[in-house]
């Protein structure tokens, strides 16, 4: 009779399997840390799978398994560039395969995305499911065809169903049977193979600084960024460097996904603009540190004395993320201080005065429990989750 791993989202089953699981799927939303053990009574099984077979059973079964919110696998298709948008481009696409393939015996051509979201939300909503697997109608071939039509990619289609789903439901792909049965081993399972993106920076504390925050903040996604070890392999750090290391990559073709972050100032700026002269493959996505409405009238110490300025593109290091909270002592804004002229650029560079101050400032509030005053940090985290959705 064999044995079937089954997914379901928000208690809806989809993507079954006999004797066998779909590892695609596994690697698209799921980490190592999601799989779970634990004992359940066999009388909570999914009625829509396993109809009243276990309804009175009270006797336990070993559930094996990935577990994880709809919220939490959503941005992990996201980080990897799929998009609310991208998947609504798709579907007149996947529609024209099915039609060319003579797939559905009704016309699709009418039906827009945001109908066929509607009508997978509505069949979520309802439990509606046929065991009959038709393909007379529109809704009965998406309850048959997984909650997708023929020709969407696995990404668009997945994403789509998250999107309907509510953020804090379960997305459960239980393995219980296909394990306990013997068609697969738990080593097998619990296999996980996907790309790291290794986010690039001018400097050490970018990577000490950005690498805690996701983990404090973000910590579902923490395990899909790689940083450069700066002090490890010596690599030397400043944005010159960083152009360097980048172009050497892009030379030799490397298809790994790579995010590479410069400083928001004078420096970083130019060496960005240098960067962007040379043709980037796809997978290496340049960005810089965003601009911030708290540095549009900053204080700057210069010769004449304190001035607030726009330091937007000229003084915005890694410190000026770091929250009001740790830029603020004895009740005034540490200034920047204008540290030298760039005449390449015919503008000044600057840095915050006490650096040292507000970094070990920051340490202990990554260290704290609460995550209050992170805005101008979860502006950088933005940018670096939506790369490659650009």
């Amino acid at each position: 009779m064999g044995s079937f791993s089954q997914m379901t989202i928000a208690n809806y089953p989809i993507f079954s399997s006999k004797n066998s699981f779909f590892a695609e799927i596994i690697n698209l939303l799921f980490l190592p840390e999601d799989f779970t053990t634990e004992p359940r009574r066999n009388s909570i099984r999914n009625e829509l799978i396993w109809g009243d077979t276990y309804l009175n059973d009270d006797d336990d079964f070993t559930f094996k398994g990935y577990r994880q919110k709809v919220k939490v696998c959503k941005e992990r298709l996201e980080i990897f560039g799929m998009t609310a948008e991208k998947a609504r481009k798709e579907f007149p696409a996947a529609k024209k395969i099915a039609k060319e393939e003579g797939f559905y015996d009704f016309p699709l051509s009418k039906i827009t995305y945001h109908q066929y979201l509607e009508e997978i939300s509505d069949i979520i909503r309802t439990n509606d499911h046929n065991y009959d697997q038709l393909y007379t109608n529109f809704r009965d071939a998406l309850i048959a065809g997984e909650l997708g039509i023929f020709g969407q990619s696995l990404k668009s289609h997945i994403y789509s169903i998250l999107s309907v789903a509510p953020e804090d439901a379960i997305v459960e792909y239980d393995l219980s049977d296909v394990i306990n049965n013997g068609w697969v081993t738990e080593r097998e399972a619990r296999k996980i193979d996907f790309q790291k993106i290794l986010v690039l920076t001018e400097g050490r504390t970018d990577v000490e600084f950005i690498g805690a925050s996701i983990k404090k903040l973000h910590p579902h996604l923490f395990p899909y960024f790689h940083f450069i070890d700066f002090d490890e392999y010596k690599v030397e750090s400043n944005a010159s460097a960083l152009v360097k290391l980048v172009t050497a990559f892009a030379a030799v073709n490397i298809t790994h996904p790579i995010i590479v972050l410069f400083d928001n100032d004078t420096t970083g700026l130019m060496e960005m603009k240098r960067l962007m002269q040379v043709q980037m493959p796809s997978n290496i996505k340049v960005l810089k540190l965003p601009d911030l409405k708290l540095a549009k009238r900053y204080p700057t110490l210069g010769p004449t004395g304190v001035k607030r300025m726009n330091i937007n593109g000229l003084a915005c290091g890694i410190e000026m993320y770091l929250g009001s909270d740790v830029l603020i002592e004895q009740e005034a804004y540490i200034p920047i201080h204008w540290k030298a002229f760039n005449e390449k650029e015919n503008k000044y560079q600057g840095e915050i005065s006490d650096k040292k101050l507000v970094q070990e400032k920051f340490r202990k509030k990554l260290k704290s429990e609460g995550s209050s005053n992170f805005e101008e940090m979860e502006l950088i985290l933005k940018s670096i989750f939506t790369a490659f959705q650009l």
